[in-house]
Order: C-alpha cells, then structure tokens, then sequence
C-alpha cells in the first residue's frame, strides 16, 4: 500500500521543494519505490522547466524536465506567480478540488511505497473561493511533513499550521526546519526552541551549510 506523504509548508520560498528532492532521493537510494508529484504550480515558465518545481522534482527522479513530463506530475500548470486561484482565473480557468484529488490517488498503486506531494505554497493556500491546500490534504487521507524556516516569526506561523492540522485531524509526520537566508538566531538555538514548544513533533533541521540532512527517517 502507497504511504502519500503531502509536504505542506507555513508559507511560500520555505524550501519544500528542496524538501521533497532530497526526501525523494534518499527514499530511493534506501531501495524504496517513491516519486514525486506537484499537482498545481504558479510561476511555472515553459521555457525554463528545468528552474521550475517541478522542473526539479523531474530531475530527482532522474527524468528529463520536459513539457511532456512536467505535464505527467504537474496537470495544473500557470505562469503567473501568484496563488493558485488567482493564476487559474487569470487564465480562465478554475481549480476543481475533486479532479486535483482523484488526480494524486490514481497515482498511487501497489508497487509504489511512497508518493511524495508537494503542495503550492503554504497549508492554507486558496484553490478557489471556497476551499484550500489543507481541504485537499484532509481529501487524501496522507500523512504532512511540515517545512518551516528560521526567519523572523516561524515560530508562529508554525504553531499556527500545526494547530490547524491538528483541528483537521491530518497526521503529522514531522516538522522540518530549512535555515532561512536571515535566521533571526542561530538554526540551532531555533531547533532548541521547537523542541521545548512542539516537544511530540519529530524534528529536523536542514542547515544551509549542511545539505546532506536525513530526513527520511520521519516517515519510514
């Protein structure tokens, strides 16, 4: 039975994809099945996949960053760099919650340990007026890694997607800490204090002079 692990974060830039290209590569140098999907994506550029998301996710699994790839892992593509509501409707077009969702489970099959899914943006992210990311994570009953920095208020802005996964009954594999280009103190003393506040919550931290961190060990 596929495990589907959704990497969700507390708001955008965090560092998911980084995330879920190195969770996906140790997954599959340990001898498990896993590949990666990015159903929606804003700021996608045709012309530069290979710089995009999904682009990236492609080339972790060793697959060519091409249209017709990226059209196979990222269904909902966009240019414009906004939230994903509001690039569909700049193109006439509208996310429906129950196509994204049928989408990510026809993926999964028995041959396959994991799948990997990476969300656009933080949890709370609008597909359209009414629902949001975490709808579509309650949807598919997985499990989240949460991705976080260590800027200037990620101790709120975390507490605040934990307790709203929480609220959803959403399981939480863990919390991963990804260094922000301006920690406001040292990843470290960041780590300790999560620690202390979220002390249930497996932790790692991703620090930017250390790119090799495992993280695989939160959801095997």
């Amino acid at each position: 039975m596929t495990q589907i692990i959704f990497i969700g974060a507390t708001g955008t830039d965090i560092g998911k994809t980084y995330v879920t290209c190195l969770l996906l590569r140790q997954l599959r140098k340990q001898g498990y099945k896993a590949r990666a999907i990015k159903p929606i994506i804003s700021g996608f550029d045709r012309a530069a996949i290979e710089q995009t998301d999904t682009g990236l996710l492609l080339m972790a699994m060793d697959m060519p960053p091409t249209l017709d790839n990226a059209c196979i892992i990222s269904p909902w593509r966009y240019a414009p760099p906004l939230p994903p509501h509001i690039a569909a409707r700049q193109v006439g077009e509208a996310i429906d919650i129950e196509d994204v969702t049928r989408f990510c489970l026809a993926q999964t099959n028995d041959a396959l340990d994991f799948l990997l899914i990476e969300g656009a943006g933080g949890i709370m992210v609008p597909l359209d007026n009414r629902y949001t990311t975490l709808d579509l994570m309650a949807r598919l009953n997985c499990q989240c890694l949460l991705v976080a920095g260590s800027a200037l208020g990620t101790i709120s802005h975390s507490l605040t997607a934990l307790s709203c996964l929480s609220q959803r009954g959403i399981d939480i594999a863990g919390l991963v800490i990804s260094e922000s280009p301006q920690s406001y103190i040292n990843i470290e003393d960041v780590l300790q204090d999560f620690t202390k506040i979220t002390p249930n919550i497996p932790l790692r931290i991703i620090p930017r002079d250390n790119l090799d961190a495992d993280i695989s060990a939160l959801i095997i």
